[in-house]
């Protein structure tokens, strides 16, 4: 029987690809194993949205191949369809395996053998329809990860994942249901909608529809306990999914919302169709209706030509707006994208000191959002690593051994590094 053990890199979505990579695996008698150093094949599902992330899988790919000298590794995502010869270079690699042909990946790790590299990949632009994943499974997560939709026809200046992940494109409706209803019946409380640009949801299908009516249909899903959803573009998030959000008992008061930059300048020279005060007001309509709702960002520090200034009106917008935490990236230049041609690039050192100032100030603005949770019951479903997760999307430290992918309502009684500390159960959670 062959060992196998999938490294995901990257998105949700990415996620969701390695879960059902893994699924397809289990169903065909594959066995996984619990590390990529003891397994025969090792599957890396790559990122490229930076620099670091193409540094990560290269390095990862190293250890494997110098901790396992007898392993088949294969390589596939989005570092394998922007740059398929440069990982194929690198030790062990058996297959480079792009975005075009992932459904291969199960196949080829199943019959796996020692050889020379091999690539599959091809235009990723030729894909005009996105079909439902073929195997449903979120790899043993007690969160179930959906991918809805794929592809971004945006044009961020320093983006390169249009180039390999291709035009949007989105499962039909009842590809999505049926997926959903599956994974409910296979006892999964919680779903998240995943996809590259999540909010144009619809806008490719023949019979048309839009990401609003996509989750008003989950939402009936009989059985489904909470909905959460990945990342949703600023100008995509509309009243009436943050109407959703506050009056429907299964929608998580967690939104993800991309920033990137506070400067209407620097927005605009990478091509972000918002303006810095349609942001913060949007976040804080959310907060008013919304009060405990966990909010989050990406911001991008360090683009091309970033002044003082410009960080400055970053700055002072994340410390005005009721943001809960941040995922900060240092600009990194990608090949073939708009920004890679600008002039006037950043210093490595400027950069990290400007990263550096917005992950302290988010600390202290997130520890403010936990501190209030201090002396509230909550609702909490419980994790494969002891932990629970609250719909807010804040970390619950529990002091006794709680059976996983349960409900369970707990006192918050103070806060710990990265979330906050339960002291008793109060009473069962009710399902809706």
């Amino acid at each position: 029987m062959k060992t196998f053990n999938i490294v995901n890199f990257g998105c949700r979505a990415s996620q969701s690809e390695g879960a059902s990579i893994q699924q397809e695996l289990v169903e065909s008698n594959a066995m996984p194993a619990n590390s990529p150093y003891d397994a025969a094949v090792v599957i890396v599902n790559s990122c490229t949205v930076t620099a670091e992330a193409d540094r990560d899988v290269r390095q990862t790919i190293r250890r494997i191949a110098s901790r396992n000298p007898n392993a088949q590794i294969i390589v596939t995502g989005c570092y394998a369809q922007r740059a398929p010869e440069e990982l194929a270079a690198l030790p062990q690699v058996r297959y480079v395996i792009g975005n075009s042909h992932k459904p291969l990946v199960a196949e080829l790790a199943l019959t796996a053998a020692q050889g020379h590299a091999e690539i599959f990949c091809s235009d990723i632009f030729l894909e005009r329809q996105l079909k439902p994943l073929s195997h449903f499974g979120s790899a043993g997560r007690t969160r179930a990860v959906v991918k809805v939709q794929d592809g971004c026809n945006a044009n961020c200046s320093f983006c390169i994942i249009p180039s390999v992940r291709g035009r949007g494109r989105s499962i039909e409706p009842e590809a999505a249901l049926e997926e959903i209803r599956e994974l409910v019946s296979r006892g999964y409380k919680e779903v998240v909608l995943s996809g590259i640009h999540l909010g144009t949801y619809g806008r490719d299908l023949t019979r048309k529809t839009n990401f609003y009516e996509l989750i008003s249909r989950v939402l009936e899903t009989p059985g489904l306990e909470r909905l959460r959803l990945s990342s949703i573009e600023p100008l995509e998030m509309i009243p009436e999914i943050i109407d959703l959000a506050a009056t429907h008992p299964a929608m998580a008061h967690h939104f993800h919302i991309p920033l990137q930059s506070g400067s209407q300048r620097i927005l605009r020279a990478m091509y972000r169709p918002y303006t810095p005060q349609y942001y913060a007001e949007l976040l804080s309509g959310i907060r008013t209706r919304i009060p405990d709702a966990g909010l989050g960002a990406d911001v991008m520090v360090g683009f091309p030509g970033e002044t003082d200034e410009d960080f400055t009106a970053t700055y002072r917008l994340i410390d005005e707006s009721p943001l809960t935490y941040l995922h900060v990236f240092p600009y990194s230049s990608r090949p073939g994208t708009i920004a890679a041609d600008l002039p006037n690039h950043i210093p490595d050192h400027v950069s990290r000191f400007r990263a550096k100032m917005l992950r302290t100030l988010i600390g202290q603005k997130n520890q403010a959002f936990r501190r209030a949770m201090v002396g509230r019951e909550i609702d909490v479903l419980t994790l494969e690593d002891g932990s629970a997760i609250s719909s807010n999307f804040v970390r619950v430290a529990l002091p006794w051994a709680a059976p996983v992918n349960q409900w369970m309502r707990v006192l918050v009684a103070d806060l710990n590094d990265d979330g906050v500390q339960a002291s008793r159960i109060t009473t069962a959670h009710e399902t809706n």
